[in-house]
């Protein structure tokens, strides 16, 4: 099961940091709509609380070794979700991101670029 998630999230971080490299304006634009949008942000909590659910349901281990990271960012998943849909202006707590958006979300780029490489090597390596 961890091989198939490393595959997932390793996809899914290199897409996520490539569009956050590409188009940093864009993306911080897009993530100001959101913050100020209590819909979106509850349909965020509820898709952040079903995928934090699926990984801590399929992928609850705690070893010393790289599968750990999958099951913390699933209970980071889980937390966000609760958080946003009991408290929307959980995300607010973050707005100190749009001060300085586009070195904030090419920084995130990158962050998210290595860690899709780290998961695909992984899953495919």
């Amino acid at each position: 099961m961890s091989i198939i998630l490393a595959k997932i999230f390793g996809l899914y971080f290199l897409g996520a940091g490539l569009a956050f490299l590409l188009n940093p304006k864009r993306i911080a634009k897009i993530y100001q709509q959101i913050m100020e949008n209590e819909a979106i942000l509850f349909l965020g909590g509820i898709l952040a609380l079903l995928f934090g659910a699926f990984i801590v349901s399929v992928h609850n281990v705690w070893v010393m070794g790289w599968p750990v990271i999958i099951t913390i960012l699933g209970w980071m998943s889980l937390v966000k979700g609760v958080a946003l849909l009991s408290y929307p202006r959980f995300a607010q707590f973050f707005s100190f991101i749009l001060l300085r958006p586009n070195s904030f979300y090419s920084g995130m780029g990158i962050l998210l670029t290595l860690f899709g490489l780290f998961f695909c090597y992984l899953g495919w390596g």
